[in-house]
């Protein structure tokens, strides 16, 4: 590790071999860190407990797992603690409340606080947590790689989320009012992956990191209600047409400077060691650049570099003496899912000031046990104003040549044992010296321990019990018992390593169930570890791997050259894949699939299972598995009949004549704070109707979503479905309904602006059916044309236009039941009103009574639409 720095600091090692993810500090000054894969470790004065706080039944693969840790303000009383971690096998993620007692934690005390959306991916988790000082407890939740539910209200996913302590959503939350359920817990929005959130103690300001896309990592103030803009914009603002309420970063950096912003910390401690120029100031990390820096929060242009050449640094906590402690992941690099899934070379380091680039020594070297003959070496790690000079000693004398970090003796004798080594540094600045080791020698010989089962070559299925056993002998006690072994079982996957069987003494022989679910890489094998202690202390290791037994097994469509995916992987039939046997796999297929002028649905697999998505063990035979698809004709729709209006009253039973009409053919707009025609419109109060109808591809209960923002509400055949005619942020409103396939359905789809930015989407889904944009070949408007001179809209025509006493009002089709027609003034008041039997083909109306100017017809059909055509009074 290299501190460029005029006032120097140091760092020494509290702990290793952690998978990290967070930590935080409890008042009694011990530290809690998370790990992935879902133990919570304790440091408590500064050392590693062996045991386990507890330990957590998590998904941890690639970004998942136990992921935050916060104490209560009231933790001394009560010991409450709360995690936020991903539960296995349900694929979202959960915040829960633990109570402590000492060092461990209560049985049975997890109170489920909130349970999040379901994820879309395996990454951008977040997941920090912190308590403010109003004693909310304030939860950073990433976007599941869904970019689109950061602006969605009805997702907590990309958001900052503030809950009470027992779970309920506070009242003065800023979006409390115009959402429900747990959506109210909305605090912030518009947020990729916060993987860090920090107080500032004093002032109460929230800084919270954000993990970018393609180009830009930021730190933002986290304010209540504010819009931070992914997917809309990353970075600093740059042409973008902001959403309302966006926030800007406070600090931005693009990826020539690092690509993962991550730990936050401020530097306010109860007694503050660093000098008076950090006071105050926010730290943040970032994980692939390996550095720390830090700025002022009050000028946050400019940020200075703190440390650098750390191995993945991942978090920081200031504690309350003014160190600072920071965790490094370590781990494989290459941010692949199996380096993200797990590390087992995580480190705690601590932070202090000394004042000068003098020596320091943050790793000492450890005392050996030997048998005669073999070697023995020491190491130390040091920082400090290069160069450093290195001298090793043995009892008080400098060894000669020693000018290094370690020191090895190739062929220990008997006589060196007792002998007492240190090292000591030195630079121009000063020096360090080590605290000593003792070497010791013993003529007894190490044991040796076998492993007799599994023999050699022994495969294994998943779900198998292996059952293993050993022995060792010792040249003075001949055989040892079960106290003198100690067995580890690991599970390796490609380079790196999980926990199988976590070591275990006092044994000769025992089982263990080899896991069914879990890894589904075919890279993969199991090695047991057998360590033997004698009576002298010394040890020797021996291992064994055993390796799966293979199998091959096969995902088709019909027809061919469809979207596919096994677990996460998303490709094109055919495809194969190799498997451990008896390992559970999940494939699927997409419910339904447009492609061109046709829309294959999922019909059914060849074996008779009937849900697109399946898990399976795998088989020692090679299987087959088909997706067998129906092959659906799209419609020839081209798009709804849309009528503009200006400045209306958001009366449900009232329009004004329109201002411009035209066929939309899908309904997927962001006009952002302009307007759909400047020339007639200004940029707020107007609304849009649109009218029609809707061919669904297939007979099934049918999932419509409409967003808006502002208002929106849905009629499908006549029926109001979805409902959110109010003043708000984009939000999305569902509603279902039945159809049947080759039916065309009356649509009716209403949206009003009234200030900011302007949203409205409509989308279906289904069971067989993925979310989707709603396309023009399904949507159908309602509209015809005609050879009469005059304004036809709807199978309706006026003429003469303009008129001066008689207006004649035909209807191209006297049977589509046209049951009511009304003149409205320039203001929107009827004037006239008439009732068309079925079968009348003409009406004439008597305008002699109205006065020069511009009227308008309106017509409402027996199937709810409602159409206003203009004609002008001579």
């Amino acid at each position: 590790m290299k501190w460029f720095f005029l006032l120097v600091f140091a760092a020494v090692l509290v702990a290793q071999e952690l998978d990290p993810t967070a930590m935080a500090i409890s008042p009694d000054g011990r530290i809690f860190i998370t790990e992935k894969s879902g133990r919570v470790r304790v440091v408590d004065n500064g050392q590693l407990l062996p045991d386990p706080f507890l330990v957590l039944e998590v998904d941890n693969y690639n970004e998942r797992g136990l992921s935050g840790i916060a104490f209560d303000p009231s933790f001394e009383e009560n010991g409450y603690l709360y995690l936020y971690y991903t539960v296995k096998g349900a694929n979202h993620n959960r915040v829960s409340r633990f109570t402590a007692d000492g060092n461990y934690v209560v049985a049975g005390s997890e109170t489920i606080l909130l349970d999040i959306d379901p994820l879309a991916s395996t990454v951008h988790n977040a997941g920090s947590m912190s308590f403010g000082p109003d004693e909310k407890l304030y939860i950073s939740i990433g976007d599941g790689a869904n970019g689109n539910a950061s602006q969605d209200m009805n997702s907590l996913l990309g958001k900052v989320i503030r809950i009470n302590a027992d779970g309920s959503i506070p009242e003065d939350n800023p979006f409390y009012n115009e959402t429900t359920g747990i959506y109210r817990a909305i605090y912030a929005l518009g947020l990729r992956n916060s993987f860090s959130m920090a107080f500032q103690p004093g002032t109460g300001r929230l800084f919270a990191t954000e993990v970018g896309a393609a180009s830009w990592e930021e730190i933002n103030e986290i304010l209540p209600g504010h819009n931070y803009g992914w997917p809309l914009i990353e970075g600093p603002i740059n042409g973008q047409t902001p959403p309302d309420n966006y926030m800007e970063p406070v600090f931005s950096y693009n990826h020539n400077a690092g690509c993962a912003a991550v730990g936050t910390a401020f530097y306010n401690p109860e007694v503050s060691m660093f000098p008076p120029i950090y006071d105050g100031k926010f730290f943040f990390a970032d994980y692939c650049r390996g550095y720390i820096k830090f700025m002022n929060p009050d000028i946050p242009g400019i940020a200075s570099f703190f440390a650098t050449g750390i191995d993945r640094p991942l978090n920081l906590l200031v504690a309350p003496d003014g160190t600072m402690y920071y965790l490094a992941r370590a781990g494989i690099g290459g941010g692949s899912q199996e380096d993200n899934t797990a590390s087992e070379e995580g480190t705690l380091w601590r932070i202090f000031y000394t004042g000068s680039g003098a020596p320091f020594i943050s790793v000492n070297p450890q005392s050996l046990l030997v048998s005669e003959g073999e070697q023995a070496r020491f190491a130390i790690s040091a920082s400090g104003d290069e160069p450093l000079a290195y001298q090793w000693q043995k009892n008080g004398e400098d060894i000669p040549g020693t000018n290094s970090s370690e020191y090895i003796i190739l062929s220990t004798t008997l006589q060196d044992s007792g002998s007492v080594y240190r090292c000591i540094v030195n630079n121009g600045s000063g020096t360090d010296t080590s605290a000593t080791c003792i070497l010791r020698v013993t003529s007894n010989t190490r044991p040796e321990p076998e492993i007799i089962t599994p023999v050699a070559g022994t495969t294994y299925r998943a779900g198998d019990t292996l059952f293993f056993s050993g022995r060792a002998l010792d040249m003075e006690q001949v055989e040892l018992n079960g106290d003198g072994m100690r067995w580890k079982i690991d599970f390796h996957h490609n380079v790196h390593t999980h926990p199988g069987l976590v070591s275990t003494t006092g044994i000769t022989e025992g089982e263990f169930i080899i896991p069914s679910v879990g890894e589904t890489s075919d890279n993969v094998w199991y090695r047991i570890h057998l360590n033997a202690t004698d009576q002298g202390g010394l040890n020797k290791s021996v291992t064994r791997d055993i390796y799966p037994v293979k199998t091959i097994f096969h995902v088709h469509t019909i027809p061919d050259s469809l979207p596919v995916y096994i677990e996460s992987d998303y490709l094109t039939s055919p495809v194969s894949d190799t498997s451990v046997v008896g390992i559970i796999r999940q494939i699927g297929v997409l419910p339904s699939i447009l492609d061109g002028d046709t829309i294959y649905v999922f019909r059914e697999w060849s074996d008779g299972e009937t849900q697109p998505t399946r898990s399976f063990p795998a088989a020692d035979d090679t299987l087959t598995y088909t997706a067998m698809y129906e092959a659906i004709p799209i419609g020839d729709g081209t798009g709804l009949r849309a009528y503009y209006y200006d400045n209306p009253p958001y009366d449900p039973n009232y329009y004004p004549p329109y201002l411009l009409t035209r066929i939309d053919t899908i309904i997927d707009f962001n006009w952002g704070e302009a307007s759909p025609d400047n020339a007639l419109f200004g940029e707020d109060f107007w609304i849009v109707r649109w009218e029609g109808f809707v061919e669904p591809y297939f007979t099934d209960s049918i999932h419509f979503h409409v967003t808006g923002d502002d208002g929106v509400r849905l009629w499908v055949d006549n029926q109001l479905i979805a409902n959110g005619w109010i003043a708000q942020a984009p939000t999305e409103y569902t509603g279902s309904i039945k159809l049947e396939a080759g039916v065309k359905y009356p649509v009716r789809l209403e949206f009003f602006e009234q200030g900011g930015g302007a949203v409205c989407r409509m989308a279906w889904s289904s069971n067989r059916m993925a979310k989707n944009i709603i396309p023009k070949s399904q949507l159908f408007p309602d509209n015809s044309t005609s050879t009469h001179e005059g304004y036809d809209e709807g199978g309706l025509i006026l003429y003469p236009n303009p008129v001066q006493d008689i207006l004649v009002v035909e209807m191209r089709d006297p049977s589509a039941g046209i049951r009511e027609i009304q003149v409205l003034g320039p203001l929107g008041q009827v004037l006239m009103q008439k009732t068309i039997e079925v079968g009348q083909p003409v009406m004439q109306l008597d305008l002699r009574g109205l006065s020069n100017g511009m009227y308008w017809v309106k017509y409402i059909a027996r199937q709810g639409q409602t159409v206003a055509l203009p004609f002008f009074k001579l």
